[in-house]
């Protein structure tokens, strides 16, 4: 791990279809039917739960605009599909999901994060991909990035907020502009999309050198419904 103008940065070294890939999620996703303890920060989501077995607990994006499909934000269909592609090795045993945006960045840094990072390192993941999806979760998604960063684990963090992100100096980050928050991924039962936009981002693992870059890109041939 290296770091640059006080951002850590661990390069990626290898080959990604021999990684597993783990997503961090901080937009409140959870099983249906699990309720968290009051003090519960993040949760373990075995990576064969369908995204159909998904829901939100948090309410900052309207559920309408998912129109059922959960992989928008929590894309554990698509990384299942990229591994029978041979694009990766596969997902890690388990992802994580953070479950609120209402904790403060320093506490996130301090506590929560390196919790977070340990779990990851335990679940053998060589790579990250961080999801947020709503501004209210970016800075908290950007603190999560560093820490695992620190922990030596390359990561990459989808956003629709560039400007925000570019702000907190993320490791590695990709913006499909034109999506609207909450489609993190594409948009919803579109998994060719979804799966172009995640290897997109990944793909950012080989090209960006330096921390701090947020590379944009539209989607312009596909049409977005109000």
């Amino acid at each position: 791990m290296s770091t640059y103008f006080n951002v850590p940065f661990t390069r990626f070294i290898g080959d990604l279809h021999l990684k597993k890939i783990a997503i961090v999620s901080v937009a409140g996703v959870m099983k249906k039917g699990y309720v968290p303890s009051e003090d519960q920060e993040f949760v373990l989501i075995p990576s064969d739960t369908p995204a159909s077995e998904l829901t939100l607990i948090l309410r900052n994006i309207n559920p309408s605009i998912l129109n059922g499909d959960l992989n928008v934000l929590f894309p554990v269909d698509r990384l299942w599909e990229l591994k029978e592609d041979g694009e990766i090795a596969g997902p890690t045993k388990n992802h994580i999901s953070v479950l609120g945006f209402h904790l403060l960045q320093s506490r996130v840094r301090k506590e929560i994060a390196p919790e977070i990072a340990e779990a990851l390192e335990a679940e053998d993941a060589g790579v990250v991909l961080l999801l947020s999806g709503s501004i209210f979760w970016n800075r908290i998604a950007t603190g999560i990035q560093h820490v695992v960063e620190e922990w030596g684990i390359p990561t990459v963090a989808i956003t629709q907020h560039p400007t925000v992100t570019r702000m907190g100096h993320p490791p590695r980050a990709f913006c499909p502009v034109g999506l609207r928050p909450g489609h993190a991924v594409g948009l919803p039962n579109q998994p060719e999309m979804q799966r172009q936009i995640i290897m997109e981002a990944l793909n950012l693992l080989n090209t960006v050198e330096e921390p701090g870059l947020v590379v944009e890109k539209s989607y312009s041939d596909y049409a977005l419904v109000d």
